[in-house]
């Protein structure tokens, strides 16, 4: 992976307007995954995952009352500015939806434990520069929506670490589209997981006890029901995978 200079950050988005590889967005730690770890116990439990389908309603996911909720499945289709899946809260509840072609969304939900959640941030193909989501010191960031014409590769949409700060940032090939996050604060966080089509095993993100994991990247080709990413809990451990019959599907997560 390219690695810049923080202090150059703001030039690089500046002049280049989505037209580089999400690998050549900047990333602060230089170690594996595992490593940046916190010791300590996290504190963060899961309370439940959450499944929505087409042509269904909004699927609840319970009070908003110490809990923080975060897309941990995507699939299906997304062609056009109506297609998208998103977890939202709305009167005092929290709910993961989706629209058109998008048929496939599941959720995830974890204690506060008196970390503080954030409102949402945005992204839009429009912007000329990332969304700055505030500081990187003991605040984790992970999607919250994905929307538009995913076709390939060069589309995508992550939210990663510059320079000491959280940003929000993509790349579309059309006008439409758009994607948001959270941030919350926590003790610590992992560096990214990531899985890439092709690769023909789970990544593996260490132990779910105590630690929730959410998407942060997302790219590709969503086509329809065979391209999808996924979070999923076995045997005492987080992993991440996904599958598709088009190309470019990527994803990343981190565990906090």
């Amino acid at each position: 992976m390219l690695r810049l200079n923080p202090r150059f950050a703001v030039l690089l988005f500046a002049t280049t307007l989505g037209g580089c590889g999400p690998e050549e967005l900047l990333e602060e730690s230089g170690t594996e995954p595992e490593a940046v770890l916190a010791t300590t116990e996290q504190e963060l439990p899961s309370s439940g995952g959450y499944t929505w389908s087409t042509p269904n309603p909004a699927t609840p996911m319970g009070t908003t009352s110490d809990r923080f909720c975060f897309l941990d499945r995507v699939r299906g289709a997304f062609n056009g500015p109506g297609d998208h899946v998103r977890v939202f809260a709305a009167d005092a509840s929290w709910y993961v939806h989706g629209n058109a072609g998008a048929t496939q969304a599941s959720g995830r939900c974890a204690r506060r434990s008196g970390g503080t959640l954030s409102g949402e941030y945005e992204w839009t193909p429009g912007q000329s520069l990332p969304t700055n989501m505030g500081t990187a010191s003991g605040r984790v960031c992970f999607l919250t929506r994905v929307d538009g014409d995913f076709n390939g590769a060069a589309h995508w949409v992550r939210a990663y670490v510059s320079g000491g700060s959280w940003f929000l940032f993509g790349s579309s090939s059309k006008a439409y589209g758009r994607a948001r996050a959270r941030c919350i604060t926590v003790p610590s966080y992992s560096g990214e997981y990531f899985w890439n089509q092709g690769q023909t095993y789970a990544e593996h993100m260490g132990k779910s006890t105590n630690r929730v994991c959410a998407l942060t990247y997302l790219a590709g080709e969503f086509s329809g029901w065979n391209e999808y990413v996924d979070i999923f809990e076995s045997a005492g451990s987080w992993y991440l995978t996904g599958s598709s019959s088009t190309h470019g599907i990527s994803v990343r997560a981190r565990c906090f």
